[in-house]
């Protein structure tokens, strides 16, 4: 059927639902094909329903698109049935048309209320009372994650949430459910209101630390070095079995050579994550953007000086945004060519699939599904779906990279949102760095986010705001420890702040000091130069960059705290060593004594004592 009668006969299922009466034959779901026809997925008599491909984003498994039905307790099914069918055609009134794993988790919600009514002995929804909704909310509030530990919030309202949305879609079922908590809410329930809420809302997606993220992005970048070695094997292995080659041959010859079939095999799966962990450390895209990547996403600008900045194009799916580009790093490049690589020889094989289906059946609707996957960068033979090959779901990038993070020997347990945090914190702490464009390419000195918004629609302006909320956070912070009576500062900017500080009166209209900096930390311009805190709210210095990364410690506009000490002292180690050198003239000389005194007088101020120079300097 066409597109018009597609719709057609989903309005006529809508109509029946809406009606009180059943049609078995009505449709719910479908999928289009190649020729713009329409294939139908799920009818309403279905015990399973299957979500099309185009509701999800890119890396959901196939088992999350599926609605099982036998999974709820049979006293619920039909009335769960014209819930769904009315959520899935019509959405909520007033709200915009859910996506797929909104159906998804609100069907396996929901089935969980339905199995804890149906164990109350309850088989209707008009016997469900506040009473008994209350119980539930106390048995939601037992329940345990996977770690054995009561569930947080942010789960226990998506519950929650889910029983609110079941009464209003019960009421067009002819089991209608009343209001089981009126004079309340979900989120008031779930504790995400009044007192004690605010420490949940400033709660966050723990960022990857330091020595976390400094081996995971070394060992990245050397994997990406011995792509030739891996990919030459490949070739020779994939050589010999074109000759005809035994498997013993192959086996022995790749022994000589200090390697095995599954040697390569996780060699060249290593190779593929280091890939991705350089893309998501650079770009900070969202797992699911990563997985929508294709072939030649890459691709390069000049500004007016003709200053090169690489770029990659993919696809943003929780907003709803569609294409998307990010600013990247020139790594990021070499990663993605790297993976184009890699992933030609199951892009090949899906071709050829594609075309054996098309000469076979040309109204195949999984030509239309393979076409899907035919051109992304990671992808993956699916071993429990027959060998079936298909992007990389969310999951399954996840546990490649946990892999990946325990060949380097680290024990980190990576979350789909961590990259992207951690990118937005690193971004808003950097002068310049591996991100220097945040503030090069946007030609202006602080974070401001008003400018970014003026930018390309293409771009990732949630990326931006993340970024933006990041270093408003780290100004906040340092300005309230700064504002501490006991904190000790260094530099040019630290006088005015400490004569700030001593006067009492200044915080008396302000509750603390977290109060005050949050009022004052928007009026503060503040920026990261690696070795210190600057206040200039002017571009054209180079302080804490380049050669002269000491030019901060007598800088007017500079403030130091402790959490610059150690690269102060890293940069002391350095100037001693140079002192010893014979070769670099009297210039040199004189620049070097120049920039012991600066570090000392800067540790000296941090409370440094001699015999830590002594030690520092050993």
């Amino acid at each position: 059927m066409n597109a018009a009668e597609f719709r057609a006969e989903q309005l006529k299922a809508l109509h029946a639902v809406q009606a009180g009466t059943i049609n078995p034959n009505g449709v719910i779901t479908g999928m289009r094909l190649e020729d713009g026809s329409y294939y139908v997925l799920s009818r309403y008599g279905n015990d399973v329903w299957i979500l099309p491909d185009s509701l999800f984003s890119v890396g959901i498994k196939d088992t999350q698109k599926k609605l099982n039905f036998l999974r709820v307790p049979e006293a619920f099914r039909g009335t769960l049935r014209s819930c769904m069918a009315h959520y899935i055609l019509s959405g909520i009134e007033g709200r915009s048309r859910p996506k797929g794993c909104t159906i998804s988790k609100f069907f396996g919600k929901v089935t969980s209320f339905l199995t804890w009514l149906h164990d109350q002995n309850i088989t209707r929804l008009s016997e469900v009372t506040p009473l008994i909704g209350h119980q539930y909310v106390n048995f939601c509030k037992g329940l345990k994650n996977r770690k054995r530990d009561p569930i947080v919030r942010s789960s226990l309202v998506q519950y929650l949430v889910a029983v609110e949305n079941l009464h209003i879609l019960s009421q067009q079922s002819d089991d209608p459910m009343q209001h089981l908590w009126p004079e309340s809410s979900a989120r008031h329930l779930a504790g995400l209101t009044g007192q004690g809420s605010d420490k949940f809302q400033e709660a966050r997606t723990e960022i990857i630390t330091n020595d976390i993220l400094g081996p995971l992005f070394q060992s990245a970048v050397e994997w990406l070095d011995r792509v030739e070695e891996i990919v030459s094997l490949r070739a020779r292995v994939n050589a010999w079995k074109s000759e005809g080659k035994s498997s013993n041959f192959i086996t022995t010859s790749l022994k000589k050579l200090d390697w095995t079939i599954g040697g390569i095999r996780t060699a060249e799966q290593h190779l593929q994550t280091a890939c991705m962990c350089i893309i998501l450390i650079t770009s900070g895209i969202r797992v699911s953007e990563l997985c929508s990547l294709k072939n030649q996403c890459a691709f390069k600008t000049l500004d007016e000086e003709g200053e090169p900045f690489h770029w990659m194009r993919g696809t943003s799916y929780k907003t709803g945004v569609g294409a998307c580009e990010w600013l990247v790093a020139e790594i990021t490049h070499r990663a993605l060519a790297i993976a184009e690589l890699l992933v030609r020889p199951l892009q090949a094989q899906l071709e050829q699939c594609i075309f054996d289906l098309r000469s076979n059946n040309p109204n195949s609707p999984d030509i239309s599904r393979l076409k899907g996957h035919a051109h992304r960068l990671f992808l993956a033979t699916k071993t429990k779906q027959n060998n079936r090959i298909g992007t990389l779901s969310i999951n399954s990038v996840i546990t490649r990279l946990n892999a990946f993070a325990a060949q380097c020997g680290l024990g980190w347990r990576f979350a789909p949102h961590q990259f992207r945090r951690t990118f937005a914190v690193y971004a808003a702490h950097s002068a310049l760095g591996d991100l220097r464009y945040l503030r090069d390419h946007f030609k202006h000195w602080s974070l401001d986010m008003t400018i970014l918004y003026a930018m390309s629609r293409l771009q990732d302006a949630e990326l931006y705001d993340s970024v933006g909320l990041a270093a408003l956070s780290i100004k906040t912070d340092l300005l309230e420890h700064w504002l501490e009576p006991d904190a000790i500062l260094v530099g040019g900017a630290a006088e005015p702040i400490r004569a700030f500080r001593t006067k009492n009166e200044a915080l008396v209209t302000k509750k603390d000091r977290a109060e005050m900096a949050k009022t004052i930390s928007p009026l503060v311009h503040l920026r990261a130069t690696g070795v210190a805190w600057c206040t200039a709210d002017t571009g054209g210095c180079n302080g804490g960059q380049g050669v002269e990364k000491t030019r901060c410690a007598d800088c007017g506009n500079a403030v130091i705290d402790k959490s610059r000490k150690t690269v102060w002292q890293g940069i002391y180690a350095q100037q001693i060593e140079l002192r010893d050198l014979t070769d670099i003239g009297p210039g040199g000389n004189e620049r070097v004594e120049r920039d012991i005194q600066r570090c000392e007088i800067v540790l000296k101020g941090l409370e440094a004592t001699e015999e830590d120079l002594a030690y520092v300097a050993t």
